[in-house]
């Protein structure tokens, strides 16, 4: 570590650069449970962005990265689409711009803080703490409430039920990983924990997504698998042969069992083949192969009820950016996923399967917008990207690395 006699007043502003900006990660995404609005958490990646790119010269070596390639290109593509809009707005697309441009930071600033020896099980008991106290607050507005649709919503920003299902699933998730990974006795913190992930768990529920609860059983499954299984290969066997049988007594059970469908699909299919065939019939039509824009706006009505997107996050992909963008996001998926098998070993890469099996089955439902502000995107799409990114670039990022225990 230079001293700081050597170091100009540029150099001594970016010396513990690394560490700040992971506590700032921990920060920002902790912050979504805490904050009421997105715009109000983005001041903090505002100021994660200024300090990851004054260090621009000291992670310059993630350029040689084809996974950190490919994000830039997605990144740049996205707003790049906005020419193209069916309605162009200047100060939108700049906002679209600036948006790619705090994720990119982002990602930047995830797999530097993967060096720092603190980081995951730091973050990850951060967001079980302060997503169980809020899932508390939510619980409790919700019976004291009483809402109509008997469903609980979030509070602040988490003020869907979808989004809210997700992030406290995403939480309950790192609560796990917390105490899977970390390989030592619970304790009396521990049990406060558990207790975290409960609350969670039960809020997840108390929502009434159905994908949210499914995706969090997938999550916590992964999760499981990858703390029991010694291998990659074995990884593989075995949550495949889970994956087979849950299928198989679902199926069953919708078929076989008086009143499973019911309480399975209390809304049915939610109008999702619908809504789904008439955006694609719209991408096929206006926009294959570069989109319509991702500054289009695009509502349609789907049995009389009013739709405002498309329910699905690689649906909305295309329809933003056509087959192009949709590549690119499958070509981010297919390496990162290869760079976490690769690093298996390694528990941030187990946490990255896991969040992921959260994630991207959770997408095909919900989700519409890949490049946003601070959401629940970040935590779980840009999360594991980071992740895997910092994983691979772990002996060429020599500033951040010296904040880390495998090189001391």
């Amino acid at each position: 570590m230079h001293s700081q006699g050597d170091l100009s007043p540029f150099g001594r502003f970016l010396e513990y650069r690394v560490p700040i900006s992971a506590t700032l990660v921990v920060v920002a995404l902790a912050s979504l449970f805490v904050l009421p609005s997105q715009s109000a958490s983005s001041l903090i990646t505002y100021l994660l962005a200024i300090y990851c790119l004054c260090g621009f010269r000291r992670w310059r070596s993630l350029w040689f990265q084809p996974a950190f390639l490919l994000v830039v290109a997605l990144l740049v593509y996205i707003p790049l689409t906005s020419l193209w809009s069916a309605s162009w707005d200047g100060g939108a697309a700049a906002s679209q711009a600036v948006r790619s441009v705090l994720v990119l930071a982002f990602v930047v600033a995830v797999a530097e803080s993967v060096q720092v020896d603190w980081f995951r099980e730091r973050m990850t008991l951060v967001l079980a703490i302060v997503g169980g106290l809020a899932a508390v607050a939510a619980i409790t507005v919700f019976f004291a409430e009483s809402p109509e649709d008997g469903r609980l919503n979030g509070l602040g920003q988490l003020d869907t039920h979808v989004a809210a299902a997700f992030v406290y699933a995403a939480a309950a998730l790192g609560g796990m990983a917390w105490f899977v990974l970390r390989r030592k006795p619970l304790g009396v913190a521990g049990w406060g924990i558990v207790a975290c992930v409960v609350a969670l768990c039960t809020a997840v529920v108390l929502s009434g997504s159905r994908n949210a609860i499914a995706c969090l059983v997938l999550g916590s499954v992964c999760l499981g698998i990858a703390h029991r299984s010694a291998t990659r290969s074995r990884f593989v066997l075995h949550g495949a042969a889970l994956a087979a049988v849950l299928l198989v007594v679902l199926v069953l059970s919708i078929r076989l069992v008086p009143g499973a469908e019911a309480l399975i699909l209390p809304r049915g299919d939610s109008f999702r083949p619908g809504i789904w065939s008439d955006y694609a019939a719209r991408i096929a039509a206006e926009g294959l192969w570069f989109g319509l824009g991702v500054l289009t706006r695009d509502p349609i009505e789907v049995e009389g009820f009013p739709v405002l997107h498309q329910h699905g996050l690689f649906l909305a992909v295309a329809h933003q950016g056509g087959l192009f963008a949709l590549g690119l996001t499958l070509a981010v998926v297919g390496v990162v996923l290869r760079t976490l098998f690769a690093h298996y070993e390694q528990p941030e890469a187990k946490l990255g399967l896991a969040v992921w099996a959260l994630a991207l089955p959770g997408y095909l439902l919900d989700g519409h917008e890949l490049v946003d502000k601070i959401g629940w995107t970040w935590l779980m799409f840009w999360l594991p990207v980071g992740i895997a990114i910092g994983l691979r670039a772990r002996w060429v990022l020599d500033d951040a690395r010296r904040f880390g225990v495998w090189f001391r």
